[in-house]
């Protein structure tokens, strides 16, 4: 039986939450970008999952779960989330912390213990940032707010891929699961919403990770 380590860990996590959903091979430059290390620190890790069977890398494409793999990172996610909504619900911690916090008491604690924390919780369907909790293949509801049109109003569903930077977005402009948001105007790769009665200015791609659904005019 394979017993990770924190490090692969981290990369089987990435490569499931990153993978693309067409079943291409996750180009290694995306890794590079989400972690922010060499090229060849990268290789290096993928060939270490592809050595213990965790990934297949094919040269020049990118790199592909394993079934083993998949489980592997399916059940790392599921802790990883279960703890963010004690974070983030029971104790108040930012939602960006609290996705931070979670990173490391995900590997620290036993399955037991985690299993214990989401029977307390009321065994939560979904974590702070909108993402199912048992459901990891489900896919976001709604569209990206990237792709929605000027006045309309949108009410955001989840935030998707989450990370440190999707995360910090949402805490600092108050986008958040449940919040009402509407498009004033978009121009030059930049979009004015107005949310909680504050308008703000964000880039498309800063908005790209907020999913919503169109509620305007209640439909």
């Amino acid at each position: 039986m394979i017993n990770p380590s924190v490090s692969i860990e981290d990369y089987l996590g990435a490569i499931y939450r990153l993978q693309r959903k067409d079943g291409q091979p996750l180009p290694l430059g995306d890794l590079q970008e989400h972690f922010g290390f060499s090229p060849i620190s990268i290789h290096e890790m993928v060939q270490k999952l592809v050595q213990r069977g965790l990934a297949v890398y094919i040269p020049y494409k990118g790199v592909l779960l394993t079934l083993t793999g998949s489980t592997t990172a399916e059940a790392l996610i599921r802790r990883h989330r279960i703890w963010e909504c004690f974070l983030s619900n029971e104790l108040a911690v930012p939602i960006d912390e609290a996705h931070q916090l979670a990173g490391d008491l995900e590997h620290a604690a036993p399955d037991w213990i985690t299993e214990r924390l989401f029977n307390h919780l009321g065994q939560p369907s979904f974590c702070p940032h909108g993402s199912a909790i048992d459901e990891l293949t489900s896919t976001p509801v709604g569209i990206s707010i990237a792709n929605g049109q000027a006045g309309r109003t949108y009410v955001i569903s989840c935030i998707s891929p989450e990370n440190s930077n999707s995360l910090q977005i949402a805490r600092e402009a108050g986008i958040l699961p449940g919040s009402s948001l509407t498009i004033i105007e978009k121009k030059n790769g930049n979009i004015e919403i107005e949310i909680n009665d504050q308008k703000k200015q964000l880039s498309e791609d800063d908005l790209a990770y907020f999913w919503g659904m169109d509620m305007t005019d209640g439909s």
